[in-house]
């Protein structure tokens, strides 16, 4: 068993270092390459807002009662009717390629541009009369209304329909040349796609482990670490969350939706996170802690449902409903591998890789932040799960060494039964004859014959003896592998290697035994198939 510690070992250290360095050299990578902003589109700020309920039209000046500047309260049109501000400066030449007003906010909007309205996504109104528009929308901006220079861009926007109230409802307000919208809103379509086909694959695998693998495991200290099956389970559990929260992000950019739908996305995105995070909590309680599973539950659930309900942020909870049961596995698995330098228990396995990579997708993630809903958090996921599977192969196969060993010490156990049983003293039959005694061993008879108030005893090397009794006591005195063939036969069954009919007529049988040393014995016709059915009877071969 110890010739496979080191190269285990020395395998798990090789491959959580490559895929440290993937992860590394793959995150700065893309984070070198990330745009700053979106790409051709100029953001608009808003200037001032004003009550849409106490002017009916464009308001002449947005520095009236009843309008707001930006700076001093940040404009919300969740359950009101807004209109917005939005001056903006066009350089001479941009008006050369059509132009478009791109707003991605959870509202319906009406576009004003120097004002006149250029377009509506739905129709803003009070409760009664709006009609949702996209969560996602482009304006056409016709280049006659445009100038050189100074231009007043003009919202009417409400959100009159949802559930609850977001922290910031409009996400994105620019100018740009016209196109499609998921240009801007999914700028990693194709890497996106890969990462999913990864999960998916990830998740099927797992899965068919999970239904039709072995569930048996090793027993003994290393029992919670294979419980291979139940790792299966969870690891595809992990795919599913994670290409389902991957899938719901880029959904956005992909398909479209109302702006109502976009909470009920949010509120999917989140149960795919904490579904993540717990996932990945229970693969490290089960592989080092299986016992105290509930307690570090219990105890994930009271830290994160607070900080959840505290938080204003759907970026934020979505973050830290992955990132806390993380940190907690990244600890059990630490201090698990701590106490493996101590105790060198054979449950601590993987422990110290497990650690590593938790930690780094820990590090990377919060050095990484406001990036965490992008492509790239879901890049970190995927190597992470990489690495996690990468320790289930190395787990599995210790499993399939460890149960090789196991056969090879229960074979030898069996081989050893049998060589103290083959030690033990031989069955023998004592024969008294003129004053003699004489012991014969049971093996070396091979079949003994009925002679009246006699019986004669054959022995494999052709030689013959007298014993004073008949076949039937002769029968009870011999070991159980001497078989009655006939009323005057009684054959030792380790002795015969074939059984064949025959039609002599000089034989009075319709069967006979051919034995080792080619001895033929007649078998009764009417004890033809009891004797086919006791040659056929383990313990007649083995007793």
């Amino acid at each position: 068993m110890q010739t496979f510690a080191l190269p285990r070992k020395q395998l798990a250290r090789s491959s959580a270092l490559a895929v440290l360095l993937i992860i590394l050299f793959s995150c700065f990578a893309l984070v070198l390459h990330q745009p700053r902003a979106l790409p051709q589109l100029q953001e608009l700020t808003i200037k001032a807002w004003c009550d849409g309920g106490q002017f009916q039209t464009i308001p002449s000046s947005f520095s009236v009662a009843g309008c707001q500047q930006q700076a001093a309260q940040p404009a919300d049109p969740q359950g009101r009717l807004l209109w917005l501000e939005l001056p903006f400066e066009l350089p001479s030449g941009a008006t050369e390629q059509p132009l478009a007003l791109f707003i991605f906010a959870k509202a319906s909007s009406a576009v004003y541009l120097n004002g006149q309205l250029v377009g509506q996504n739905g129709q803003p109104g009070d409760a009664a009369t709006e009609i949702a528009g996209q969560m996602d929308s482009r304006i056409y901006l016709p280049s006659e209304l445009l100038r050189t220079g100074s231009n007043q861009l003009v919202l009417l926007m409400s959100a009159q329909q949802g559930w609850f109230r977001l922290a910031q409802p409009i996400h994105f307000i620019g100018i740009g040349p016209y196109g499609d919208v998921s240009v801007y809103l999914q700028q990693y379509t194709g890497l996106g796609l890969l990462i999913l086909g990864v999960l998916c694959t990830g998740l099927l695998y797992f899965s068919a482990l999970a239904l039709l693998g072995n569930s048996s495991a090793v027993t003994g200290d290393a029992a919670p670490i294979f419980a291979v099956r139940g790792q299966d389970a969870l690891l595809a559990l992990l795919c599913l969350c994670a290409a389902a929260q991957l899938w719901l992000e880029m959904s956005r950019g992909l398909l479209g939706y109302a702006y109502p739908l976009h909470e009920l996305r949010l509120c999917a995105i989140l149960l795919c996170a904490c579904g993540f995070g717990f996932a990945l909590l229970w693969l490290t309680l089960l592989r080092y802690q299986p016992q105290r599973w509930r307690f570090w539950t219990l105890l994930t659930l009271l830290v994160l449902l607070p900080v959840l309900w505290w938080l204003d942020s759907f970026d934020g909870r979505i973050a830290i409903a992955t990132l806390l049961p993380a940190a907690l596995a990244a600890l059990i698995a630490a201090v698990h591998w701590y106490q493996a330098e101590h105790k060198d228990t054979a449950s601590t396995e993987g422990a110290g890789t497990s650690a590593v990579l938790l930690l780094l997708y820990l590090i990377l993630a919060v050095v990484l932040n406001g990036i965490f809903q992008e492509i790239l958090a879901f890049l970190l996921v995927t190597l992470l799960l990489c690495g996690l599977f990468i320790e289930q192969a190395l787990q599995r196969q210790q499993q399939l060494r460890q149960q090789l060993a196991d056969q090879q010490l229960i074979l030898q156990l069996q081989l050893q039964l049998q060589q103290n049983q083959s030690a033990t003293p031989k069955a023998s039959l004592t024969l008294t004859s003129a004053g003699k005694v004489q012991r014969l061993l049971a093996d070396d008879i091979a079949y003994c014959q009925a002679a009246r108030d006699y019986s004669e005893i054959w022995l494999t090397d052709g030689r013959q003896h007298l014993y004073s009794g008949t076949i039937k006591a002769l029968e009870q005195e011999l070991p159980g592998h001497f078989i009655r063939v006939h009323r005057s036969y009684l054959v030792n069954a380790h002795q015969v290697r074939q059984f064949r009919t025959t039609t002599d007529a000089d034989s009075g049988s319709g069967a006979v035994l051919i034995l080792a040393s080619g001895q033929q014995v007649p078998v009764s016709r009417r004890l033809i198939p009891a004797v086919r059915s006791a040659m056929l009877t383990p313990a007649a071969a083995s007793s």
